[in-house]
């Protein structure tokens, strides 16, 4: 079964078809025009396709794959024009450095490139495709059959919105339902198929492609559940549910229907996507270890000039599965400033119900500034004390990007449903340091870091480990 819906491969295809005619159109033209005869047809190949991939990556960063932004036309202007703007910035560096002949020697190939872009994308997107799109989705080979998990108020809405956009390609197969007998018929006469722990059997018989979580009034323990005996069927599941507000609250998501919906599919996580994922995150933090030597031992002497103490503060924390393992941290506080018994029921206060010693629901680091040394401040801010966590990346215990790891102390005071988030192995960065940091309740930084779990990919990485280098040069919500 396909990860997307076949018409984002279809679109992603279209996408990439359009820059490689565009840029091939370009390049013989002007060869004729300007007379240019040091050009390898190799090279030209290589480099349009180089760059096609990259701008479907800057597509898919600005979420043009995504049916609520491609089916609109000034929504998807603004992202088309901003996404193939930054991909021509790319383009011009590119071809500068590599002194590449149809780009360095002949701005008239830039300029035909750029307008054949601009021009073909606008057509076949922006006039095109939102004029067709309800064509095209009702074709047998685009339709995908569907379930809605939830009969309630919420439910209905879904339904109703389905049903009303034919241009979505959603045939609805029917309700699961815990608390209404299945058999019963309810809006539109549609049918209850049964209960959520008879997902796995009504997917296999009704042939379902997608399912949608469409529950609000519910606890987080019993939507975790549904959740996986949904992603036990291997289809594509979405969840409409004011639970998860704040993943569309901090990035776009998909909007198919008239409520945010966030997809919970487990991604790639998989025994080769995790294998592939060891291997750079082995790599990345070897590299990145020598090539910081040099400044680590600036910030050791730095260290050590301001305040009594070992240069590294290592401290026990809570990995995947719950195994400890001893993390490393460049020292920020006064020694023995950690010992501090009022942090531990700051702590226990936030976990069981958001509440911040400064009386802000807000996941702000709770700790005592006044035992920051000075160096330490500027370390916290930029989050440069985070860099020795390299070392654990390369012995195993971390990873590059995943749920942060913490202490055990906060790790017995976890709700069921927290223990989630250690089912991988703890990050340097995650989700929640790039979309949320010091803006969300304890609650919502679990729910980030299920969401990241649940759609693990080298992609989502990317885009996490990209977010994280201006959080780190800006010192945004660090401290």
């Amino acid at each position: 079964m396909l990860r997307f819906p076949k018409y984002k491969y279809l679109l992603l295809f279209l996408d990439i078809i359009i820059v490689n005619l565009s840029f091939f159109i370009s390049a013989v033209l002007i060869k004729e025009v300007a007379n240019i005869k040091d050009f390898s047809a190799s090279s030209q190949f290589i480099f349009s396709l180089i760059f096609s991939l990259l701008l479907a990556f800057i597509f898919q960063w600005n979420a043009l794959y995504r049916i609520n932004v491609f089916s609109t036309r000034v929504p998807q202007l603004i992202r088309l024009l901003k996404s193939i703007s930054i991909g021509l910035a790319i383009y011009v560096i590119v071809g500068f450095l590599s002194k590449f002949t149809l780009i360095y020697n002949s701005r008239l190939v830039f300029i035909s490139f750029a307008t054949l872009l601009i021009s073909l994308f606008t057509l076949y997107r922006v006039i095109l495709l939102p004029q067709f799109l309800k064509h095209f989705m009702n074709l047998k080979i685009f339709k995908r059959k569907c379930i809605i998990v939830g009969g309630g108020e919420l439910g209905k809405r879904i339904l109703n919105d389905i049903t009303a956009k034919p241009e979505l390609g959603l045939e609805i197969a029917g309700i699961v339902d815990d608390n209404i007998t299945p058999g019963a018929r309810i809006l539109n006469g549609y049918k209850i198929l049964g209960n959520v722990g008879d997902i796995i059997k009504i997917c296999e018989e009704q042939n379902v492609d997608e399912i949608i979580i469409g529950i609000d009034n519910i606890t987080h323990e019993r939507l975790i559940k549904i959740i996986e005996e949904a992603k036990k069927t291997k289809c594509t599941v979405r969840l409409t549910s004011s639970i998860f507000k704040v993943i569309p609250n901090r990035l776009t998501t998909e909007y198919y229907i008239d409520f945010p919906t966030v997809t919970l599919t487990r991604g790639l996580y998989s025994e080769i996507y995790l294998i592939q994922k060891r291997i750079v995150d082995f790599a990345i933090s070897l590299i990145a270890l020598i090539f910081l030597s040099p400044f680590f031992l600036l910030i050791a002497v730095l260290i050590k000039m301001t305040s009594r103490g070992p240069v590294f503060y290592v401290h026990e924390r809570v990995g995947k599965d719950g195994k400890r393992f001893k993390m490393y941290k460049f020292r920020t506080m006064y020694l023995d400033a950690d010992k501090d018994k009022t942090r531990v029921e700051w702590m226990k206060k936030f976990i069981e119900n958001g509440e911040h010693p400064d009386g802000e629901t807000s996941s702000k680091k709770v700790v005592d500034k006044r035992k920051i040394t000075p160096i330490g401040r500027i370390l916290r801010k930029f989050s440069i004390d985070e860099l020795p966590q390299l070392i654990n990346v390369l012995k195993g215990e971390m990873s590059l990007v995943g749920p942060r790891p913490v202490l055990p102390y906060e790790y017995e005071m976890f709700k069921p449903w927290y223990y989630e988030r250690n089912k991988v192995l703890p990050g340097c960065t995650g989700f929640w340091q790039v979309y949320g940091r010091a803006k969300t309740n304890f609650d919502d930084m679990v729910l980030m870091d299920i969401y990241y779990i649940q759609n693990m990919s080298p992609w989502l990485d990317l885009q996490i480990i990209l977010k994280t280098i201006p959080v780190m040069l800006f010192g945004k919500g660090g401290g």
